[in-house]
């Protein structure tokens, strides 16, 4: 008998559970495209639904958290999107000292620990998500670590994955949301202490003792990181950049659907993957000398799945982690679980190929990248 299909289930935008001020600014400040506007109402609905629970923990539960010291330095994952960043904390996150941003905190940070309105959502989000993503077969559960940028913007807007609401405006959500150009000194500080708030959260609801965090965007925030925790330490991971921006160009189109509140066109994405990237990189590159050297270690994606026991071990031992040895079992445990993980299978044409090699050249050379022998090239003919 044929096994059953799950539904493909649907994403929760996290702008469901941001403070109702700071969505209803989105919503106001951004053109929506008229075919989303029942996306909109279902957003507005949830988060209203939300909103008695959402305030009882803003009044009786945040201050607990609020300004409580983060006593070790936070690990922070880095590296552009499609470079296994997720790979590598789900691997770290194995690790039982570790704390992590769940799925469901990056989705509902202010209805974690009201436990009526954590059973309700939480329940919820597990009936409706989708057993996978479908931009890359990564498995999907509302307890599994997540982004916490996602959740960044929930009171303070100012948070990168507004671009895939308003993709068209990415490099202004880049320049505001990300290096918070322009942004008040009193903005700044309120974002600082809220992703402080979220850190404290994550530890809590996870038991952790060390914050890990996969966080993308962080890859060019360095400064504001080093700035909110000096002793912090940093994982670089980069992959080859071919590979990036086909498993990118892929994940944005199937994604960006769910998702996107205005129009944008494939050649539109394509330019999106292109610039974001260099806006990401280049920004890392200049500043990635403002870590201390045994804070930062640097590793490429083939390595960590050609010997990922050995190059968790360096990790540990560079930045000076203890606990690998307790920690080995689980993480081979989890390698092998993921053997049996598919990827996507993608092809790239002569000219895009090409606009790829000029564009990031400055990453190929750095790490001595080629075209990789499993990519398929079409012909432009």
């Amino acid at each position: 008998m044929k096994k059953k299909e799950r539904n493909k289930g649907v994403l929760f935008p996290p702008l469901v559970g941001y403070s109702f001020p700071s969505l209803i600014r989105v919503l106001r400040v951004h053109h929506i495209s008229p075919q989303y506007y029942l996306k909109v109402l279902f957003i507005l609905l949830i988060n209203l639904i939300n909103l008695p629970f959402r305030l009882y923990e803003q009044v009786f539960v945040n201050p607990r958290f609020r300004g409580k010291p983060i006593k070790n330095a936070p690990i922070f994952i880095i590296g552009h999107w499609r470079s296994g960043t997720t790979h590598l904390h789900n691997l770290l996150s194995q690790d039982a000292q570790m704390g992590y941003v769940t799925t469901y905190q990056s989705v509902f940070p202010d209805t974690l620990f009201n436990k009526l309105g954590r059973l309700l959502f939480r329940g919820f989000m597990k009936f409706l998500i989708p057993e996978k993503r479908e931009g890359d077969n990564v498995v999907l559960n509302p307890k599994l670590p997540q982004e916490e940028e996602f959740t960044i913007g929930h009171r303070v807007p100012l948070s990168y994955y507004l671009f895939w609401f308003f993709p068209k405006k990415s490099a202004i959500i880049f320049k505001r949301c990300i290096k918070l150009n322009g942004i008040h000194k009193e903005n700044k500080n309120k974002w600082i202490e809220e992703y402080k708030l979220i850190i404290s959260k994550a530890l809590k609801n996870t038991n952790g003792d060390i914050f890990l965090s996969k966080n993308p965007p962080n890859t060019a925030r360095i400064d504001v990181l080093l700035e909110m925790f000096p002793n912090a330490k940093f994982i670089h991971i980069h992959r080859n950049p071919f590979d990036v921006y086909l498993s990118t160009q892929n994940f944005f189109r199937k994604m960006m659907p769910h998702l996107q509140l205005e129009n944008i066109n494939k050649e539109e994405v394509n330019e999106l993957v292109i610039e974001g990237y260099n806006r990401l990189m280049q920004d890392y590159f200049k500043n990635k000398d403002l870590i201390p050297k045994d804070n930062l270690y640097e590793l490429s994606f083939d390595d960590l799945e050609s010997s990922s026991m050995n190059c968790l071990k360096e990790i540990y031992k560079k930045l000076q982690i203890n606990g690998f040895d307790e920690a080995s079992i689980k993480f081979e445990k989890y390698i092998d679980a993921m053997k049996s993980y598919k990827k996507n299978k993608l092809s790239v044409d002569q000219k895009e190929l090409d606009l790829v090699s000029e564009q990031w050249a400055f990453m190929t050379s750095t790490y001595n990248y080629s075209v990789p022998a499993h990519i398929e090239i079409l012909n432009n003919a």
